[in-house]
């Protein structure tokens, strides 16, 4: 049996938190939240997940901060990470991208096609 994924949901919308936890849910992951960008910083810190839905426009620190900042950093450099955005512009993908993400979902967003994305990112090393 192979070791569940964590996945950390960084996003300051419950709703985007309870759908994703919904879809996920199973016995591969451990959910793990945060609803601002500095409560996201932490749970990096203390629990180091494989994989970070990161909402770009949050409270006290931006998403697209926060990725560049893990991508800079040797310790969390190989964390993937997945942009889920409301900015659904070319410019807007291209910079997550350019910044260090893996990534780039824009909201609104299926929650079936986001789940297998999700897997598959995890599955891929």
């Amino acid at each position: 049996m192979k070791p569940k994924k964590k996945i950390l949901i960084a996003d300051d919308e419950i709703q985007i938190h309870k759908l994703l936890t919904a879809v996920l849910s199973s016995d591969e992951f451990d959910i793990i939240h945060a609803y601002d960008g500095q409560e996201t910083v932490e749970r990096v810190d203390d629990e180091m997940p494989d994989l970070i839905v990161l909402d770009i426009m949050m409270p006290v620190k931006d998403g697209r901060d926060i990725c560049q900042d893990l991508k800079k950093n040797p310790k969390t450099k190989n964390i993937k990470i997945l942009m889920l955005s409301g900015r659904d512009q070319q410019f807007d993908r291209t910079l997550g991208l350019e910044i260090g993400a893996d990534d780039y979902e824009t909201k609104p967003f299926s929650p079936s096609s986001l789940a297998r994305k999700i897997q598959w990112m995890c599955e891929k090393e």
